[in-house]
């Protein structure tokens, strides 16, 4: 738990900047959606270019996303100030290496279709590794420049400083990690292709959807989820339709749009984004009303009820899957398993229901919005759809009980040692003396990670105990000092200020005995 709050610490900026590439997206769906055109107009050649825009930049901001984390992760290495340009460069090989040893037999979604490269008769294609490469990177620089700096007599030779010996270490096993990967990522690829098939043989099956729910989340916490958007909504595994003109459709969204288009009774379409819906109007909201209640620091509180909103609109307008998938995991890995369980269960209740409901798509994947309230609005208009969408509707107000309900549940009872309620006291207990003990705080409050303190004494603070019960950064303020530990953040403050009412009572009570003595 306290390497994943350390890295929650490093990687605020770059999770801001997936939730800016999020509204970017949402903003840019907004103007070519048909269902807003129909009301507002706002298909004029020059709107439709900012939508444009804006959808390009959004996407390439949540494509590039594990490549910021990467340089941010190696930018926070203490005393080593050339190991990011080490670490990209080191990625570069590793990519170079790839490129050119990788086959050319697995399906095209596999590839990046703008890294395909021509040479005479020879061709060469770039697997998509998604965030499996850059760690493989990352995790090797770090340990190659851990390792040299702990050896000094490496760079006993003159013509090659420590720095240099360094870097060509790092790019040259990196490049033979590129080498492993080409050998070995098509037989990975292989075996997610053989899910991809088992599942989409039996799409009628709730327990099919289910476990596509699982996949895909997974998948697009790997930066993958495109190799099965790409197979699902635009290919064949997504099944086939053909119209009364004879016209064929392949994939789920495709056959969606068509279907649309012919008036005729959607029955299946829509069955791979109908979660969606669920998901983006529904539970997210529900989970960031939640951790909105636990943050008792009214300060920070009337802070950010503008971002609560904002988040919340961009998840019904546009999702923000992956930023809060990401915050779960780093804050709360618990809420992210229940999640992950959770997102899957729904489309296999959905896919139960006979509920599949498509959204409008403008071609390109990185930037799709499937589930956002706007087609959600036009497609109730649809008589021959309105029932799919009253069940819906019924399944994301239980979906939203149920997430609001177990967030507040975790960030009550379950974020501190939930095993062991005598470890628990014990941790508050030994909490508490390290800010001095009861007698010595003022005040406590909390954020979702963070325990804000006012102390009578300041140095009283006994920053290596409170380093040992999990604080991993302390930063002191004018109003006193700033906690970051984790999600139990909220349990800590609360029984804090339990603690703290009942030692008051005690010593007004001995106060009153005193003066009557």
């Amino acid at each position: 738990m306290n390497r994943l709050q350390t890295y929650y610490e490093q990687l605020q900026l770059p999770l801001k900047s997936l939730f800016f590439g999020s509204l970017l997206v949402a903003i840019g769906t907004i103007i070519p959606n048909p269902y807003v055109n129909s009301v507002l107009k706002l298909d004029s050649p020059i709107l439709l270019s900012i939508s444009r825009v804006l959808l390009m930049s959004g996407g390439i901001i949540l494509a590039y996303f594990p490549l910021y984390v990467f340089i941010k992760l190696l930018s926070h290495e203490k005393n080593e100030p050339n190991i990011v340009v080490t670490g990209i460069i080191s990625y570069l090989a590793f990519l170079v290496s790839m490129l050119l040893l990788s086959p050319t037999t697995s399906p095209t979604a596999t590839y990046i279709s703008a890294l395909v490269i021509k040479l005479g008769d020879k061709q060469y294609m770039l697997y998509r590794t998604g965030i499996f490469g850059l760690i493989a990177i990352y995790l090797f620089v770090k340990n190659i420049y851990r390792k040299t700096s702990e050896k000094r007599h490496i760079s006993n030779v003159s013509f090659a400083d420590r720095e240099t010996v360094k870097m060509v270490f790092a790019i040259v096993g990196s490049s033979v990690i590129g080498m492993l990967f080409a050998f070995g990522w098509p037989y990975f690829m292989e075996m997610m292709y053989s899910i991809m098939e088992f599942i989409s043989q039996d799409v009628n099956n709730p327990m099919s959807l289910f476990a596509y729910g699982a996949l895909e989340r997974l998948m697009a916490l790997a930066n993958l989820d495109v190799i099965l958007h790409q197979e699902f909504w635009l290919n064949t595994l997504g099944g086939t339709w053909m119209n009364l003109a004879g016209q064929s459709f392949v994939g789920d969204v495709n056959i969606w749009a068509g279907q649309l288009k012919e008036t005729v009774n959607v029955f299946g379409a829509g069955r791979f984004t109908s979660a969606y819906y669920v998901m983006n109007i529904f539970a997210v909201p529900a989970y960031l009303i939640a951790i909105s209640t636990t943050i008792s620091n009214k300060r920070a509180r009337n802070r950010n009820i503008g971002l609560l909103i904002a988040a919340i609109l961009v998840s019904m307008v546009g999702g923000t899957l992956l930023p809060i998938e990401i915050l779960m995991l780093l804050t709360s890995p618990t809420l992210y398993f229940f999640h992950l369980f959770a997102t899957s269960f729904i489309y296999a209740i959905l896919s139960g229901f006979s509920v599949a409901l498509g959204f409008s798509f403008f071609g390109n994947l990185l930037s799709a919005t499937p589930g956002n309230i706007i087609d959600l609005m036009g497609i109730s208009y649809n008589t021959v759809l309105v029932s799919k969408v009253f069940i819906l509707l019924l399944v994301g107000i239980i979906v939203f009980l149920v997430y609001f309900s177990f967030t507040r549940l975790y960030f009550n009872k379950l974020a501190l040692d939930v095993l062991s309620i005598t470890n628990k006291q014990q941790r508050i207990e030994d909490f508490t003396e390290g800010l001095g003990g009861v007698s010595n705080i003022e005040t406590v409050s909390s954020t979702l990670t963070r325990i804000h303190v006012e102390l009578r004494d300041r140095e009283d603070l006994n920053i290596a105990a409170l380093h040992r019960q999990g604080v991993t950064r302390i930063v002191e303020t004018r109003q006193g000092f700033v906690l970051s530990i984790g999600s139990p953040a909220y349990m800590i403050q609360k029984a804090i200020n339990k603690n703290m009412k009942t030692y008051r009572a005690i010593h007004d009570v001995e106060e009153v005995e005193e003066n009557e003595g």
